[in-house]
């Protein structure tokens, strides 16, 4: 994979490895150089520009349609501004990669979802709140418990796309004694490459606007 990957406007992530763990900074593409170096808007966190250090690794991570999330590791070797705006020159120090670490994020969200199960004879289909979601899966309170590898199809809006999500169940849990209700853990089957887009898409887009609010 070569730098052709990336093109202006392109929303991407800068992935920061602090004590605190695994920092997610969403920003976009300004520009690539004839050098193949990127150019970035600088991204803010809870408010403020982020203090990125002189040489600082971090990863970049973006969505690329047909092909799924990619990566890279750069280097932040200096500020530019344009007018008003303040950019980040970016090198490249590594190969680009298709990767599957950003699956691994979840992001606390309330979701309000079907559960349609075609495997029972007893009841059809469940209403559920989501309580986060990652491009793999998707933990949920459920009024029923589902049984472990049940096959079900998991109806969810996400930022206004409505989708539709062959699954099968990880766990679920009775939360409390007689609560009649269940932490049930859902597993995303064979995901295309729109599904993926548009779930990868939605966590990208919420980790925005919550920076934003921050």
């Amino acid at each position: 994979m070569n730098n052709n990957w990336f093109r202006p406007k392109q929303r991407v992530e800068l992935h920061i490895d602090t004590n605190k763990g695994v920092l997610n900074l969403a920003t976009h593409m300004e520009y690539v150089t004839d050098a193949g170096e990127f150019i970035v808007a600088a991204p803010f966190y809870k408010g403020h520009l982020y203090p990125f250090l002189s040489k600082e690794h971090v990863e970049l991570f973006t969505i690329v349609e047909g092909t799924g999330i990619i990566s890279c590791d750069v280097v932040v070797e200096r500020r530019l501004r344009n007018g008003d705006v303040v950019l980040l020159l970016l090198e490249r120090i590594s190969d680009i990669r298709r990767t599957q670490r950003r699956k691994h994020y979840r992001l606390p969200t309330l979701l309000e979802a079907e559960v349609l199960m075609p495997e029972r004879t007893d009841l059809t289909r469940i209403h559920a709140v989501s309580r986060d979601i990652s491009a793999g899966g998707i933990r949920m309170v459920t009024p029923e418990k589902l049984f472990h590898k049940e096959h079900v199809r998991l109806r969810v809006d996400l930022n206004g796309q409505d989708v539709s999500l062959h699954s099968s169940v990880l766990e679920s849990i009775e939360m409390n004694t007689n609560s009649l209700r269940f932490d049930t853990r859902l597993q995303f089957d064979d995901l295309n490459p729109n599904e993926e887009r548009v779930i990868v898409g939605y966590i990208f887009e919420e980790q925005r606007k919550r920076r934003r609010r921050g």
